[in-house]
């Protein structure tokens, strides 16, 4: 009684102590835990900790509160000693009557706090109804078929979608035994469940699948599974199971959300690929036909692995190459056809998109991966049949022994198995987008490139974001981070808490120049990985002096951000931005605060590594200036206020590289840096809007929109403006011209975006005041 019985923690109105007997509790015990399984090793067996309110509501508490004194007083000793009261000594019967009144009162704060209001945890705000397109089939090869659900729409509100460009959900069947369809590899994001299993059917009845692939498994992806076994179990035979072909970390969550499906009687047999010294796996289809598994995991995807087909060559890529993309937005012709119908620039710039978004955070792993997989560019990437395939190994061979025989080290010969270090692919077939076979070539060498650019980025410097997340929401947090370092000109490293051991978050860490650490918040508290992570990082001395964050998604009170922010704060750390905190699923506002706070945390980053070298003037600058650069400081451009929404998220940019670049249609580029945040919401078919500074406000504005702010707040707050009835953006009230464009093109050009706007709308504010300039010394800087 002395202990708790008036302890906060105990009677706080959520739970409270319900009195089964009088008791006698033992001393000097410090209750930290409410709950009963901390409570009975400690002797608490006649206590019930209970949801007072919860109780109150089914008219539960007035009987169990009860201030009269039993026959039997229970005292709590070590075993319990039960008394009869008839044989208390007298000091003893005086104790009881004390504790009896104290009792009393006690009751009636209990009685208080169980008619007070019960406490309900928020639900989610339900998920909005996507419109989808429908699931199409559309041949690949005489032996394969693509089923593809269409989404013409932002799916989810996830970094990766931001182009808006929709996406495609591609799974693929395989002819199997008696030369029907019975292969399926992967099944649809849940949205697209509904239209994926008619398409099934009409291909295959499900009962017939003898194999199903499983080359990624998520959270979305489990109750089309769980729909798909529920038609393809019931009646199957017990020695013709289902084949489950998965990978060790697949297999654990879906036995874990399956539990009733997977159970010991079902029929299903599984197939667990594992990597071994070859990194190549057999999938045994029939007696004279196999597939290849090759695992890529990543600290997102850690579950991933590619699948060779040796018949067709085509290579199931997973999330390799894929593109969030509905083609038929692209060309109309690739609404019907499985493959990457029309040039290059139809599908470069959401390639570049989703490996910048999903792959440059993970550039080591991303290059291990391609290491595994043995495709290489060939020479003739669109290989119409397997016939012409045939005769480019045929060359291949020539070629090397050609090259023998000239005294060359020569090339290894195409061939799919574990001594093989080439592959001569017929196509690429990712989960999101087309089937690859026309940009065969030019894309992996593309991904070969942008992966040893983000690695080169690593060894100059480096930010580790590390993260653990239980519904997917605090990934997407992190993956937006990492996009905001990476476009920083900062290489990532993403760890996964949940996955990687004690020893590969220190070293990480001691290897990094900065660090985010991300959680959801599981019963008040992080989970047990990130708080083992952040004890780590607390002893580690030498990190005290890097930049850091924290984030996290939360649905009721979101502590563990704060206790995250608390401990980093105590031990002396330096934030570079907020903490980051969000309520169920971040929204395209929470986004954008997160690139833009990965961008700042870069900045700081490069900051010290410049401060560890000489400091450097402008003066000193233009000192050191090159001839070009001296010459191209008097280049001169208009100072405008560029600005972009996507939806709620808006953003505004300080621009003088801008100019006239066309008369019909009119139109004009602008000069973006690859680490704005605005660069985002400048993709082809987004809208944006420039306000052209007139002289007089020259300095008002740059004043205004030079002042650092963090990330999420509106930069034009302090600067009048409305918005543009036509795209929708910011337009500054003082401008003298505006101009509401969309983005009809893009050019990569170094360190900078070129974006080619078309002129939709334009208005003149001012006939007299002239658009102010700006002029520099060395063409260095801005």
């Amino acid at each position: 009684q002395r202990k708790f019985g008036d302890n906060k923690r105990i009677i706080d109105g959520f739970l409270g102590l319900i009195v089964t007997d009088c008791v006698y509790p033992p001393t000097n015990i410090r209750v930290r835990s409410s709950q009963p399984s901390i409570l009975r090793p400690l002797g608490f067996n006649h206590l019930r900790m209970l949801p007072l309110r919860q109780r109150a509501a089914v008219g539960q508490t007035s009987s169990t509160a009860t201030a009269s004194c039993p026959r039997t007083v229970r005292v709590f000793r070590n075993p319990p000693i039960h008394v009869d009261r008839r044989t208390l000594s007298c000091a003893e019967q005086a104790v009881t009557q004390r504790y009896v009144a104290r009792l009393s009162k006690r009751s009636s704060i209990i009685a208080a706090v169980a008619a007070a209001p019960v406490a309900v945890a928020p639900e989610a705000p339900p998920e909005p109804q996507i419109p989808i397109e429908g699931v199409f089939t559309l041949p690949v090869t005489s032996n394969i078929k693509c089923l593809r659900g269409i989404c013409n729409e932002r799916l989810k509100y996830e970094v990766e979608y931001s182009l808006k460009k929709g996406t495609s959900e591609n799974q693929y069947l395989l002819k199997g035994a008696n030369g029907k369809f019975t292969v399926l590899i992967d099944v649809p994001f849940k949205a697209f469940a509904e239209d994926f299993m008619p398409a099934l059917r009409k291909e295959v009845n499900p009962k017939d699948l003898s194999h199903v692939i499983i080359t990624h498994v998520g959270p979305n992806r489990i109750p089309t599974l769980k729909m798909l076994l529920e038609e393809a179990l019931p009646g199957r035979p017990a020695d013709k199971p289902l084949k489950l072909v998965v990978t060790n970390p697949a297999k654990a969550a879906l036995e874990k959300n399956l539990a009733d499906i997977l159970d010991a009687g079902a029929p299903i047999e599984w197939v667990v690929v594992k990597g071994g010294e070859t990194k190549f796996s057999t999938i045994p289809i029939t007696e004279a036909y196999s597939l290849t598994a090759i695992l890529t995991p990543t600290p997102r995807w850690p579950d991933a692995m590619c699948i060779i087909d040796p018949v067709s060559k085509v290579v199931f890529t997973s999330k390799l190459f894929s593109a969030h993309v509905a083609p038929g937005l692209i060309d109309s012709k690739a609404a019907t056809n499985a493959f990457d119908v029309g040039s290059w620039e139809a599908y470069s710039d959401h390639w570049r998109y989703f490996f910048d978004c999903m792959l440059a955070p993970v550039a080591i792993q991303a290059q291990s991966a391609l290491e595994k997989l043995p495709v290489t560019a060939t020479p003739r990437a669109s290989l119409d049949t397997p016939t012409n395939f045939l005769s480019a190994v045929i060359t291949s061979w020539s070629a090397m022994v050609a090259d023998i025989t000239r005294g060359g080290k020569g090339t290894a010969p195409a061939a799919v198995g574990p001594k093989s270090r080439q592959l001569f692919a017929y196509a690429l077939a990712p989960q999101h987008g087309p089937v690859v076979r026309t940009c065969l070539s030019r894309l992996v060498k593309e991904y070969m490139k942008w992966t040893q650019e983000q690695i080169a980025a690593l060894q100059r410097s480096s930010v580790t974001v590390m993260y653990a997340s239980a519904y997917g929401n605090t990934a997407a947090l992190a993956q937006a981070i990492s996009r905001g370092v990476t476009k920083g000109g900062v290489g990532v490293n993403t760890v996964n808490l949940e996955l990687a051991s004690l020893d590969e978050v220190v070293a990480a860490v001691k290897e990094s120049d900065g660090f985010t650490i991300g959680s959801p918040t599981l019963g008040g508290h992080m989970p047990t990985p990130v708080q083992l992570a952040l004890g780590s990082i607390l002893r580690d001395i030498g990190a005290r002096d890097l930049p850091c964050g924290v984030f996290g998604s939360f649905g009721w009170s979101g502590e563990a951000v704060d206790e995250m922010q608390a401990k980093l704060k105590d031990g002396g750390y330096g934030f570079a931005f907020k903490p980051i905190k969000v309520k169920f699923k971040p929204t395209a506002s929470d986004l954008a605060t997160c690139e833009q706070s990965g961008r700042d945390l870069a900045i700081q980053v490069k900051r010290r590594s410049k401060l560890k070298e000489k400091g450097s003037t402008s003066s000193m600058a233009a000192a050191a200036a090159t001839g070009a650069q001296l010459a191209m400081g008097r280049v001169v451009g208009s100072m405008c206020v560029v600005t972009a929404r996507d939806e709620e998220a808006v953003s505004a940019l300080m621009a003088s590289w801008v100019s006239q670049a066309s008369f019909d249609p009119p139109g004009v580029t602008v000069a973006v840096r690859k680490d704005r945040g605005i660069e985002t919401k400048l993709q082809p078919g987004n809208k944006f809007a420039l306000s052209l500074v007139p002289e007089p406000q020259e300095k008002a504005v740059l004043k205004a929109m030079s002042k650092p702010k963090a990330p999420g707040i509106d930069r034009l707050a302090n600067l009048p403006h409305h918005d543009s009835e036509v795209s929708g953006c910011p337009v500054l009230d003082c401008a003298n011209a505006t101009m509401d464009c969309m983005v009809m093109s893009r050019l990569e050009a170094g360190d900078h975006w070129i974006v080619y706007g078309q002129v939709e709308n334009g208005k003149l504010n001012s006939e007299t005041d002239l658009t102010a300039v700006l002029h520099r010394k060395v063409g260095n800087h801005y």
